[in-house]
């Protein structure tokens, strides 16, 4: 039970790492003016959910084939 939880923290803080890494990508392009619409700042937050989404499985995946 206890390896379930640490396993599950773990998780949630390379959700937390990605998202933040690609919230802080998506603050650039704002930076650079671009993206201001309101549909464009929907499509662009779901990205970056997504986007987290998929690095975390990635990194999880990449990481258990090589430390297993």
């Amino acid at each position: 039970m206890v390896r379930i939880v640490r396993v599950a923290v773990l998780f949630g803080c390379t959700f937390a790492f990605f998202l933040h890494l690609c919230g802080g990508i998506r603050h650039l392009i704002w930076d650079a003016g671009y993206g201001f619409e309101l549909r464009t700042i929907y499509a662009s937050g779901w990205t970056v959910v997504l986007v987290s989404s998929a690095l975390t499985i990635i990194a999880w995946i990449v990481s258990l084939v090589f430390a297993g």
